[in-house]
């Protein structure tokens, strides 16, 4: 009982001194390109030390036990600290305007629709889907929204979650979609910096469209991480 009891305190404890040796550094986001009258940014999320995160983490990933279980806990504790180490900029920007698209979408479907339409959602991963660890890169989406002749403009949140080549979550990131407050077509980028040392291998990246609360759309991208 007591010594089930140490092992979870000592996982929280590794995750706790991961996140703040992250939290004491200024931003690995990637700066966002000129800005546009409908593009929203987000300031740089707090520079991370990937290898302090990393170093802080296994220190307390150690103490779960000697010999075998003491190396184990080492290494799931410098992964805990490097991945909380990927820090995300969010911004969108519109690339067509509502004129545009309603008259593509009366064209498809004959008529503009009563409630708010989510009518396409693309994601690519960029420069492409192999990405070097240290490296920066870009989830970007297309979304094309069609608001509701009898709805009030949408609230809409992009998320997007890294899994592990094991299927295991690492990380997830929400961002409110402000730039999107109308019809039109839309571009948004979530920016971030793989840190360096990270396992190599074919990761996952999921993209997920909320609308008023309710998830919509997502787009799932293979991303293989090499050093």
């Amino acid at each position: 009982m007591h010594h089930g009891f140490r092992g979870t305190s000592l996982l929280g404890a590794a995750c706790v001194l991961a996140l703040s040796g992250c939290a004491q550094m200024g931003g690995l986001g990637m700066p966002a390109a000129d800005a546009a009258p409908t593009r929203t940014g987000e300031p740089a999320s707090p520079e991370c030390n990937p290898a302090l995160g990393g170093a802080l983490g296994a220190l307390a990933g150690s103490m779960f036990g000697k010999g075998k279980g003491h190396l184990a806990g080492a290494v799931i504790g410098a992964g805990i600290g490097a991945f909380a180490c990927i820090a995300y900029n969010y911004h969108a920007r519109k690339v067509r305007d509502a004129r545009s698209v309603e008259d593509q979408y009366r064209h498809d479907r004959g008529t503009l629709p009563a409630s708010n339409t989510i009518s396409a959602y693309q994601t690519a991963l960029l420069p492409g889907e192999t990405i070097r660890s240290g490296s920066k890169a870009a989830m970007q989406s297309r979304v094309t929204l069609v608001r509701g002749t009898h709805d009030a403009a949408p609230q809409l949140k992009e998320q997007l979650t890294l899994f592990a080549p094991d299927g295991r979550q690492l990380t997830t990131v929400t961002k409110d979609a402000t730039a999107i407050d109308g019809t039109g077509e839309y571009e948004t980028n979530f920016d971030f910096n793989l840190p360096k040392g990270i396992q190599d291998g074919r990761y996952t990246m999921r993209s997920a469209l909320y609308m008023d609360g309710r998830q919509v759309r997502t787009n799932e991208v293979p991303m293989l991480v090499v050093s």
